[in-house]
């Protein structure tokens, strides 16, 4: 009885650590979108001021960078 329970709680220990895996891809992931979310709000934000209020220099290093992560 006992040697049953045994091997069931080491499977159940190996699919935890499979989906704590899967769960840990998933938040890098999620930090990997939410820097590029972030960027690209950065970009947005620099277009919608009037244009005496820009910063041409920062916009087209924003736009470049945005650009070229595409590439």
């Amino acid at each position: 009885m006992f040697g049953r329970r045994n091997r069931s709680v080491t499977g159940d220990t190996r699919d935890l650590e499979r989906r704590v895996a899967a769960l840990e891809e998933a938040v890098q992931d999620n930090r990997a979108l939410n820097v590029r979310v972030a960027e690209l709000t950065d970009v947005v934000t620099e277009l919608l001021l009037p244009v005496a209020a820009r910063d041409e220099e920062r916009l087209a290093e924003l736009l470049e960078k945005y650009r070229g992560d595409f590439s």
